[in-house]
């Protein structure tokens, strides 16, 4: 009963973790694809400005907007937005960082500089190791029935002496 009635309040549990687990699984995905099929260029950080927005619920957000320019095709761009949207989050002008941009549409840059990556693989450690323990144990691994207390005749003397393995009473639930 404690064994069942544990399977069903630690499920939401999982299922959080399950999905913290692919959110995870996804974000350091795309940074290694970024990586490796996006194009490497060096921007020049060309303003820098301190911003503070109010969120819905009161609370405020600080961060930066910062404008960039780089070279990309052989041709000179530029961004400016919120730092954030690039993974910037710090930044001086003048300061030389280094960025991937998509071929296709070179005004998409992106840091991937796996900011946090032990961070990211301790979360795909706890979260895919909970998940994996929890259906392990509460849904995989065979019970076995609960041994026979001293006032209960064992399972041999109800069933008989000669009696084959077949004809002896089964455990809990028809398990052996």
């Amino acid at each position: 009963m404690v064994f069942v009635l544990a399977r069903y309040l630690l499920m939401p549990l999982a299922l959080i973790a399950a999905a913290l687990f692919l959110m995870a699984a996804h974000i350091i995905g795309t940074s290694l694809h970024h990586q490796a099929a996006w194009q490497r260029t060096i921007a020049t950080v060309t303003d820098v400005s301190p911003y503070s927005e109010m969120q819905a619920n009161g609370l405020a957000t600080q961060g930066i907007n910062v404008a960039v320019a780089y070279v990309a095709n052989d041709a000179p761009m530029s961004w400016s937005g919120k730092g954030k949207d690039i993974g910037l989050y710090k930044a001086s002008a003048g300061d030389k960082i280094e960025f991937y941009y998509d071929p296709a549409d070179p005004s998409k840059l992106d840091t991937a500089a796996m900011k946090g990556w032990s961070g990211g693989l301790l979360l795909l450690a706890v979260t895919g190791g909970f998940t994996v323990f929890y259906v392990w144990f509460f849904w995989l691994r065979r019970r076995n029935a609960p041994p026979a207390s001293p006032m209960m005749p064992s399972a041999v003397r109800v069933a008989g002496a000669g009696a084959r393995p077949a004809e002896q009473q089964r455990g809990t639930f028809g398990r052996r």
